[in-house]
């Protein structure tokens, strides 16, 4: 990071010390505090006890699929906050990588003979080399955690909204595909879906220019699924602090790099159009920039919406029950049949042999309502 940031990051909180997970996402800039407000309202409605899971949703969609669902909507929920967590880290890491690719070149543009000329100036070291790699690198990790808090709301929508979609493999287009195949409402829920998906299209056209949303999912795509596109960018001049014997400007360089415009395209296709720029005529540092407010914009009214929805369902919870769709296979752990998982490298080279858990509350919590303590795994062979 630079220097201003960690000292910045290293002033105590004013409030004393941190004793939750999200202390940190205000000094990052990526604080959500009706996202985490929903949080603690569904985490509030474990039971630790029969029925297990979240209560009110009782009978459905089984004890088994209860469970399973009700704390995987906790983990979809909380990771929205983690993924933005890292995503505010890589943004710090890629301004300070930024910089120091800045500072290596430069003195690219030199004046030769009255002519101006690009020498670029030799790496010496792989450190060195690394320089651009290390920008990118911090460039992907946001762009990929941007999407990740993105995937993770869709599942607490799936979750709270009740879509009959798998919440394991929850994705924000699958979400956004079903609103868009919706039929007209004929019950309470359904009213208070079809309201949902009119107020989500909306929010997500008022916390961004015309088809961010669907840049931010496509470029992580492209990052973590297809070829890299071509990187381009362009030197500019930085006003000068530096003067020669003669007292003319000595001249220095800045680097200005430009993601795709359609990252969900391929180089050579992109290239057929002469008159559409294969880039987007602005840096990085804006996209990823605009690109976190949006996402930390989206997520923080979708907090507000799905608490009043939630706090709706508590209130008529047979109204908009728990679809079984949302865990289609249950099993259990020791099928004969089941796939055997990957054993690692190095099998048993450290044994799992817990005697004693040290965990936060809030785990012990998960484990009572999901009834896997010891006093309460002997229940589950008699779960539907």
């Amino acid at each position: 990071m630079r220097p201003a940031d960690i000292a910045r990051l290293s002033q105590p909180y004013p409030d004393g010390p941190d004793k939750s997970t999200t202390g940190p996402t205000h000094a990052i800039g990526v604080q959500t505090p009706n996202w985490e407000a929903l949080e603690q309202r569904i985490f509030d409605d474990f039971t630790t006890e029969q029925p297990y899971g979240i209560g009110w949703w009782a009978p459905h969609p089984g004890t088994s699929r209860r469970i399973l669902i009700s704390d995987q909507l906790y983990a979809c929920t909380t990771s929205v906050s983690s993924n933005l967590i890292e995503a505010g880290l890589h943004w710090l890491e890629f301004l300070d990588a930024v910089d120091r690719e800045d500072t290596f070149q430069a003195d690219v543009i030199q004046s030769v003979d009255g002519q101006l000329q690009m020498c670029a100036r030799p790496r010496l070291t792989p450190l060195e080399s690394l320089g651009p790699d290390m920008v990118r690198l911090h460039q992907v990790g946001a762009a990929r955690a941007l999407s990740g808090a993105l995937d993770c709301a869709a599942g607490t929508i799936i979750g709270v909204m009740a879509l009959p979609l798998s919440i394991l493999k929850a994705d924000f287009i699958g979400v956004q595909r079903y609103f868009g195949r919706r039929r007209a409402a004929t019950t309470e829920g359904e009213t208070l879906k079809e309201q949902f998906a009119i107020q989500l299209t909306e929010t997500i056209g008022r916390v961004g220019p015309a088809g961010w949303l669907d840049w931010v999912l496509n470029f992580r795509n492209m990052l973590v699924h297809r070829g890299r596109r071509i990187e381009m960018g362009q030197f500019v001049p930085r006003e000068s602090e530096l003067w020669d014997a003669s007292g003319r400007p000595i001249l220095r360089a800045r680097v200005v790099t430009h993601l795709p415009l359609e990252p969900d395209r391929s180089d050579m296709d992109v290239h057929r159009e002469l008159d559409l720029p294969p880039v987007l005529t602005e840096n990085v540092r804006q996209t990823l920039e605009g690109s976190m407010r949006s996402v930390c914009a989206l997520v923080e009214a979708l907090g507000e919406q799905l608490a009043v929805a939630w706090a709706w369902r508590k209130e008529h919870p047979a109204k908009l029950t728990q679809p079984k769709a949302q865990w289609l296979h249950v099993g259990h752990p020791a099928t004969p049949n089941r796939r055997p998982p990957f054993a690692g490298y190095a099998p048993g080279s450290h044994a799992y042999k817990p005697g004693i858990f040290s965990f936060h509350p809030d785990t012990a919590t998960r484990l009572l309502a999901a009834a896997l303590m010891d006093h309460q795994r002997h229940e589950w062979p008699r779960f539907d």
